[in-house]
Protein backbone atom coordinates (compact mmCIF):
# COMPACT_ATOMS: atom_id res chain seq x y z
CA UNK A 1 0.00 0.00 0.00
CA UNK A 2 2.86 2.35 0.81
CA UNK A 3 4.32 1.90 -2.67
CA UNK A 4 0.93 2.75 -4.18
CA UNK A 5 0.75 5.90 -2.05
CA UNK A 6 4.26 6.85 -3.09
CA UNK A 7 3.41 6.34 -6.75
CA UNK A 8 0.43 8.68 -6.34
CA UNK A 9 2.67 11.34 -4.83
CA UNK A 10 5.31 11.09 -7.54
CA UNK A 11 4.63 12.87 -10.84
CA UNK A 12 4.51 10.52 -13.83
CA UNK A 13 7.50 12.26 -15.44
CA UNK A 14 9.59 11.38 -12.37
CA UNK A 15 8.20 7.84 -12.10
CA UNK A 16 9.78 6.90 -15.41
CA UNK A 17 13.17 8.25 -14.31
CA UNK A 18 13.43 6.56 -10.93
CA UNK A 19 10.67 4.54 -9.29
CA UNK A 20 12.39 4.59 -5.89
CA UNK A 21 13.07 8.34 -5.78
CA UNK A 22 10.34 10.47 -4.20
CA UNK A 23 9.76 14.13 -4.93
CA UNK A 24 8.45 15.06 -1.47
CA UNK A 25 10.64 15.65 1.56
CA UNK A 26 10.27 12.98 4.26
CA UNK A 27 8.03 15.09 6.52
CA UNK A 28 5.63 15.71 3.64
CA UNK A 29 5.63 12.01 2.76
CA UNK A 30 4.71 11.21 6.38
CA UNK A 31 1.95 13.82 6.30
CA UNK A 32 0.56 12.48 3.01
CA UNK A 33 0.57 8.93 4.31
CA UNK A 34 -1.11 10.00 7.58
CA UNK A 35 -3.82 11.82 5.60
CA UNK A 36 -4.36 8.71 3.48
CA UNK A 37 -4.57 6.52 6.60
CA UNK A 38 -6.99 8.97 8.24
CA UNK A 39 -9.26 8.68 5.20
CA UNK A 40 -9.25 4.91 5.66
CA UNK A 41 -10.26 5.26 9.31
CA UNK A 42 -13.05 7.68 8.36
CA UNK A 43 -14.36 5.23 5.77
CA UNK A 44 -14.43 2.50 8.44
CA UNK A 45 -16.28 4.84 10.80
CA UNK A 46 -18.85 5.58 8.07
CA UNK A 47 -19.48 1.85 7.66
CA UNK A 48 -19.94 1.39 11.40
CA UNK A 49 -22.33 4.36 11.56
CA UNK A 50 -24.34 2.90 8.69
CA UNK A 51 -24.52 -0.40 10.57
CA UNK A 52 -25.77 1.40 13.67
CA UNK A 53 -28.44 3.21 11.65
CA UNK A 54 -29.57 -0.11 10.14
CA UNK A 55 -29.70 -1.64 13.62
CA UNK A 56 -31.89 1.21 14.92
CA UNK A 57 -34.21 0.83 11.99
CA UNK A 58 -34.39 -2.92 12.54
CA UNK A 59 -35.26 -2.36 16.21
CA UNK A 60 -38.05 0.01 15.19
CA UNK A 61 -39.40 -2.54 12.68
CA UNK A 62 -39.10 -5.52 14.99
CA UNK A 63 -36.23 -7.22 13.18
CA UNK A 64 -34.00 -7.21 10.15
CA UNK A 65 -35.75 -7.70 6.83
CA UNK A 66 -33.92 -9.43 4.00
CA UNK A 67 -32.46 -6.26 2.52
CA UNK A 68 -31.13 -4.89 5.82
CA UNK A 69 -29.78 -8.33 6.73
CA UNK A 70 -27.88 -8.46 3.42
CA UNK A 71 -26.57 -4.92 3.91
CA UNK A 72 -25.21 -5.79 7.35
CA UNK A 73 -23.38 -8.78 5.88
CA UNK A 74 -22.01 -6.60 3.08
CA UNK A 75 -20.69 -4.12 5.65
CA UNK A 76 -19.02 -6.96 7.56
CA UNK A 77 -17.41 -8.24 4.36
CA UNK A 78 -16.02 -4.80 3.49
CA UNK A 79 -14.67 -4.42 7.02
CA UNK A 80 -12.86 -7.73 6.52
CA UNK A 81 -11.59 -7.18 2.99
CA UNK A 82 -10.76 -3.46 3.05
CA UNK A 83 -10.15 -2.65 6.71
CA UNK A 84 -8.30 -5.69 8.01
CA UNK A 85 -10.96 -7.07 10.31
CA UNK A 86 -10.72 -10.78 11.06
CA UNK A 87 -13.69 -13.07 10.43
CA UNK A 88 -14.09 -13.48 14.20
CA UNK A 89 -14.17 -9.71 14.70
CA UNK A 90 -16.82 -9.10 12.04
CA UNK A 91 -18.84 -12.09 13.25
CA UNK A 92 -18.79 -10.69 16.81
CA UNK A 93 -19.87 -7.29 15.45
CA UNK A 94 -22.80 -8.88 13.61
CA UNK A 95 -23.78 -10.68 16.80
CA UNK A 96 -23.63 -7.43 18.81
CA UNK A 97 -25.77 -5.78 16.15
CA UNK A 98 -28.45 -8.43 16.70
CA UNK A 99 -28.34 -10.37 13.45
CA UNK A 100 -28.40 -13.76 15.15
CA UNK A 101 -31.46 -13.03 17.29
CA UNK A 102 -35.05 -13.79 16.33
CA UNK A 103 -36.11 -10.27 17.30
CA UNK A 104 -33.93 -7.22 17.85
Amino acid sequence: MLSWTRSCLTPSSRQATSADELTLPPFQQDHAFAAFEQGDWLAELDLLQLGTALQRSAIARGGYDGRFFDLMFAIAEVLESDHGWSFEQSDAWLERMGLWEEEV
